[in-house]
């Protein structure tokens, strides 16, 4: 009973009555993993994990934790780290024109990742891994759920490996010559990330969003700091994640 009271009472300080309105209905749903239908999408949006999902639901719909805080002309969007689908579904809806490349290497998060955008067709799903190279990655559970998977770069051949990756290699593959919205929640691979091989892509990055797990991996911000300590930009904190605009 005080863990739960403890739980709404930090949701209610985050996000305010609208969240605990919002959490109270999702829990008398007899279905909880879907459909869900949401003011303004054009489509139901089916979970695969409640208790985590329902959450992250809420942060990118509600608390629109991926708002760009001006206007922004976009044609092109890379969402690393896409899990189920959630924020390329937000972004399919507020840039309906734009081309979405949607990547995740966990093939239980990318099976509903396809369900949920199959019918956006500027939405393009990639069952790999985002990494500074191309190579062979395996996918570590680190208790955290369908939310906490981390990729790392093995030798070892499992049916379960995915490829990496490089951001390089996705602009020349989809003929992309700038980034408007680069999203970026790996779970801490932003380390690699950003320790190299960063210098031809970031530059024709106009926006990122990020998450960076400190928690997970020290010298995260670091690195990305340090990679982008020569561009000029202004940041906006929004949630756990923070809204980087290039100049």
């Amino acid at each position: 009973m005080y863990k739960k009271l403890k739980y709404h009472i930090s949701i209610y300080k985050r996000f305010g009555l609208r969240a605990i309105y919002f959490f109270s209905i999702s829990k008398v749903l007899k279905n909880k993993l879907g459909p869900r239908y949401i003011a303004g999408i054009k489509y139901p949006i089916y979970l695969s994990n409640y208790n985590v999902d329902i959450l992250t639901l809420f942060q990118i719909f509600f608390a629109k934790e991926y708002e760009i805080p001006y206007n922004l002309s976009t044609r092109f969007i890379i969402d690393c780290g896409a899990n189920i689908g959630l924020s390329a579904i937000y972004y399919a809806n507020t840039y309906p024109f734009a081309k979405i490349i949607a990547i995740e290497p966990d093939k239980s998060n990318f099976k509903y990742l396809e369900i949920n955008t199959a019918q956006y067709k500027n939405v393009i799903c990639l069952n790999k891994a985002i990494w500074p190279h191309s190579a062979q990655m395996e996918i570590i559970d680190s208790g955290r759920g369908n939310w906490g998977l981390q990729t790392r770069e093995t030798s070892s051949i499992n049916v379960n490996n995915v490829d990496g990756i490089c951001i390089s290699d996705l602009l020349k593959a989809f003929d992309i010559d700038q980034i408007d919205i680069l999203k970026i929640d790996i779970e801490g691979a932003e380390k690699e990330l950003f320790r190299s091989n960063y210098e031809d892509w970031l530059p024709k990055t106009k926006v990122i969003a990020i998450e960076l797990h400190d928690f997970l991996n020290e010298g995260i911000s670091d690195n990305f700091y340090k990679a982008i300590e020569v561009l000029t930009y202004k940041r906006y904190p929004k949630g756990e994640n923070t809204i980087f605009e290039f100049f």
